[in-house]
């Protein structure tokens, strides 16, 4: 019976101990497997550990575990500390930076366990460990992406109520606020009351949380009620079971340039108004120029006509000379022959008394025509005389209203290229007024209710 029962045992000791062989073959297979004695000197090392660090099984005799460490740390309290709790027979695991046989950085994630013999010394460490390098070096570049986004930009993160659960210094500073005022306050406190009303806003946050991402250019109020604008990013962030966890918003504050955008258009439309208006009196003033010398050119034509008119006349009075220097010549021929006359009538006595009579009066009416006709040539003379002023006046007149006429053509020509130059400018202002309409700086679809 007694031969029965540590058969038995011997048995159930036996299969134990296969099943211990089995999972140490299956962590041997599996794992990087290290042992080191109690004062670090490497025992024994399988291939996968080999594998891992680099090494050949020729080269462990010579090693210790402060081979596979850093200077800086092997001369550290912690790493003395971390022995010590070894050789105690405590328990360590976690995530270490290790050397591999080249000098190169190798991550394990590691349990260092301590075995005892029967009377509980630890007689020796075995490492268990699993290659995590790039693991860790791809958290690393995630988390110094989201360093450097964080550095960079406003973020602020919502739960999925739009419920604020942190921002970071960025966003308090471009916001104005505290993370203490925004901490547990709606998303809603950055919006003006006709957008959180409107139906647009709460089909955001439906469609944020069934996981859709929003990026745009957004206007938002910080605190008192300053105006922000803002180009983000609506981030959905899952969680590790791909559930939607919250909401992360990265932002840049872009105020200064929808400022100058705003200040582009307005003086794009003052610049387009001025340009019309100048348009509007520059074709005004090439229809009164031209009118002006439309004008000017039938003055300078009746001017013309009239010197024409004034001329003739001049001619006319120098006719009239001519017939009055001709009735002087036959007055004094009548006076002379009544003269004659005169003396004949003297001779004849008595006989010729009455002929003396009427050769006195003869002679009398030719003085009086003679002396007429003086008068008559010496007024016809100052006409002439006015006349040729006349006609030289109203020359000069004439020539001053044709230059005049030049002139005016010439302005009516400068006022044309003006009002060419105006016309494209015009044209140009419109074109850039469009540009600006055009323009992304404010997409239309996006400012008004997004973020």
């Amino acid at each position: 019976m007694f031969n029965s029962t540590l058969k038995s045992e011997l048995t159930a000791r036996t299969a134990e101990l296969a099943t211990y062989k089995g999972l140490i073959g299956a962590l041997e297979r599996s794992m990087a497997v290290v042992e080191f004695s109690p004062d670090g000197k490497v025992l024994r090392a399988n291939e996968n550990f080999l594998s891992t660090m680099g090494y050949r099984a020729d080269q462990l005799a010579s090693l210790s575990h402060r081979d596979f460490c850093t200077p800086a740390l092997v001369g550290s309290a912690e790493y003395r500390q971390f022995w010590e709790r070894l050789r105690a027979g405590q328990f360590v695991s976690g995530t270490f930076q290790r050397l591999n046989g080249r000098g190169g950085n190798v991550w394990l994630e590691a349990s260092y366990n301590p075995v005892t013999d029967e009377q509980g010394r630890v007689v020796k460490v075995v490492k268990y460990a699993l290659d995590v390098t790039a693991r860790v070096s791809n958290e690393a570049q995630i988390q110094g992406k989201l360093a450097a986004l964080d550095r960079a930009m406003a973020v602020i993160e919502f739960d999925l109520n739009g419920n604020i659960l942190t921002a970071n210094d960025n966003f308090l500073g471009v916001m104005n606020y505290s993370l203490a005022e925004l901490k547990g306050k709606h998303h809603r406190l950055f919006c003006e009351p006709e957008l959180v009303s409107s139906s647009e806003y709460s089909d955001f946050w439906r469609r944020l949380n069934s996981g859709e991402f929003f990026s745009g250019q957004f206007k938002r109020l910080g605190k008192h009620g300053k105006v922000v604008w803002l180009e983000a990013s609506y981030n959905p962030v899952y969680d590790a079971e791909g559930k939607l966890s919250k909401i992360v918003k990265f932002a840049s504050d872009i105020s200064e340039r929808v400022e100058k955008f705003e200040e582009d258009s307005r003086g794009a439309s003052r610049a387009y108004h001025i340009s019309a208006e100048t348009e509007k009196v520059a074709e005004q003033g090439s229809q009164v120029i031209q009118q002006t010398a439309k004008e000017m050119r039938q003055i300078a034509d009746n001017i013309g006509a009239s010197a024409r008119l004034v001329g003739q006349l001049g001619a006319r009075s120098e006719e009239i000379t001519a017939i009055v220097n001709t009735i002087r010549g036959i007055a004094d021929q009548t006076n002379l022959l009544a003269l004659n006359a005169a003396i004949e009538a003297a001779r004849a006595g008595d006989q010729g008394r009455g002929f003396a009579v009427v050769a006195d009066e003869v002679r009398q009416l030719a003085g009086r025509t003679s002396r007429s006709t003086a008068e008559i040539a010496e007024m016809i003379g100052l006409i002439l005389s006015e006349t040729r002023d006349a006609v030289a006046s109203m020359t000069v007149t004439q020539e001053g209203a044709l230059r005049g006429v030049t002139l005016a053509d010439q302005a009516g020509s400068v006022i044309l290229q003006i009002r060419t130059g105006t016309s494209d400018a015009l044209e140009a202002v419109s074109m850039f007024a469009s540009k600006l309409d055009e323009s992304e700086v404010i997409p239309k679809t996006a400012v008004g209710w997004v973020g």
